[in-house]
């Protein structure tokens, strides 16, 4: 007699099994699929339908090495881990978590994508890259990425690193498609010359002070953030006198970058506004989200377009904020 307390999924009818598929964790759904060639065809096939069907991949490619999968408001996470972890799955941060002991983690990591990918056919919606070995590996899990994983239009690419990184860096734009949005959180050289896709739209350089006025020029992004360069404020005139004259950064409808002082903004703008009255209030749009704005500095391009100036601080630092109306 079989035992009773046994639950035969398999038995059920395929629309029982659907229910069933739908309600557990996307961990559970890739550990179910592994139990058996029919389980497998079985999970590839609800793949295809809603709910399931709407899973996105984020890969966190540094230590430990993670997998998250995000389904609404709950984000899960498979990681591969160098110790013995508890069985089972458990709730950290708000993450629910599935880790498993491996000692190489890396090809783990590379296998665990592959099928999820191969399987279910999920997109890869996120990617957190840190270079912390600068060495062979690097280079091999970007080769890895070129051949193996598929991004979606929208998805966000994170390169991060505390160690001089200019040949990882290039080496990944080179070969790794950037869709849309790209952050780069790496240490490079003063001297470093950054190209940007032409399909990035948002840039954001945390450790900035490598750009100069020709890279923000050449960067056509529709966003851009940056911190504290080597960028004067005499170059800043010019950089707005040159969007302006629509010379320069057509696309730009948002930018962010650190200046010196609330002195720089005379020198800074040292050309045609107007000073909005603080007690004036506008809303403005940033990645799609309203957000008030007192004030501010008017500047206008040739072609009628409209761009508000303001300054806001940050943690330690002075930011100079540019927002073209959406109107326009």
């Amino acid at each position: 007699m079989n035992n009773p307390s046994t639950f035969l999924l398999l038995n059920l009818p395929m629309l029982a099994i659907k229910e069933v598929l739908s309600e557990i964790t996307p961990l559970d759904l890739i550990n179910f699929s592994m139990i058996s060639r029919k389980t497998r065809l079985i999970a590839r096939h609800f793949s295809k339908q809603p709910p399931i069907s709407k899973y996105d991949i984020i890969l966190n490619i540094y230590e430990p090495h993670g997998v998250q999968i995000f389904h609404g408001e709950n984000l899960y996470e498979y990681e591969i881990v160098s110790y013995k972890p508890e069985d089972g799955l458990r709730v950290e941060n708000e993450i629910i978590k599935q880790s498993k002991y491996s000692e190489d983690p890396v090809t783990e990591f590379k296998n665990y994508v592959e099928y999820a990918i191969e399987v279910f056919d999920w997109p890869v919606d996120q990617l957190y890259f840190y270079f912390h070995d600068l060495n062979d590996t690097s280079y091999s899990i970007i080769d890895w990425l070129k051949l193996r994983v598929r991004s979606t239009d929208l998805c966000s690419m994170s390169l991060f690193s505390d160690q001089i990184s200019d040949d990882y860096v290039s080496y990944f734009l080179e070969n790794v498609e950037v869709r849309r949005y790209l952050t780069l959180g790496c240490t490079m050289s003063d001297n470093f010359q950054l190209t940007i896709p032409r399909s990035v739209e948002r840039l954001e350089i945390t450790k900035s002070a490598f750009v100069t006025f020709d890279q923000l020029s050449s960067f056509n992004c529709v966003s851009i953030h940056l911190s504290q360069t080597s960028i004067s404020n005499k170059e800043l005139n010019q950089f707005f006198k040159n969007w302006m004259a629509s010379k320069s950064n057509q696309k730009l409808q948002d930018l962010f970058i650190g200046i010196k002082d609330l002195e720089s903004l005379e020198t800074i703008f040292d050309l045609p506004h107007e000073v909005i009255d603080p007690g004036t209030v506008r809303t403005m749009h940033r990645l799609n989200h309203p957000f008030p704005v007192a004030g501010g500095i008017d500047i206008k391009r040739d072609d009628g377009a409209v761009a508000t100036c303001y300054t806001q601080f940050g943690i330690g630092s002075l930011y100079l904020a540019m927002l073209v109306h959406l109107n326009f």
